[in-house]
């Protein structure tokens, strides 16, 4: 017996039986029914519109850092690498960064302690701020 007689291809009109009784028909109505479920379901996970993401250059300029500073905090401000190689380049969602440094900077702003007023220095006569002692000058008129 060949394999088309064990296996037999739709032919014209003929629907191909499958396991369990469903023809090829009722398996692609039901992947269809499946696959707006998980699209539904995705939906409400996902957002609808993906945000491009921008190199730390942009990130810099955006929120007046430097680029060396943005590299330096890349975990921090959830960098995507962009390949695998030994220095894959980084992007970054703009509004993740944002959200992030928000966090990061509500975070390290404490209230400074108050200032206390500046101590007066008691000058001394005849030496410098450092200590050094200064020349006596007199003038020649009395």
């Amino acid at each position: 017996m060949s394999n088309a007689a064990r296996n037999p291809s739709p032919g014209f009109g003929t629907p191909l039986q499958v396991a369990g009784g469903y023809d090829e028909a009722a398996l692609d109505r039901l992947a269809d029914r499946l696959a707006d479920r998980v699209a539904e379901r995705l939906g409400r996970v996902m957002p609808a519109q993906v945000e491009p993401l921008v190199d730390a250059t942009e990130v810099a300029r955006m929120h007046g850092k430097t680029r060396s500073w943005v590299y330096e905090h890349a975990g921090e401000l959830g960098a995507v690498r962009l390949g695998s190689g030994p220095r894959p380049r980084l992007a970054f969602s703009p509004s993740r960064v944002a959200e992030r440094l928000g966090k990061v900077e509500t975070r390290t702003t404490a209230p400074l302690p108050e200032a206390s007023p500046p101590r007066r220095r008691r000058s001394r006569a005849g030496r410098t701020a450092t200590g050094a002692p200064l020349l006596h000058v007199r003038s020649l008129e009395p």
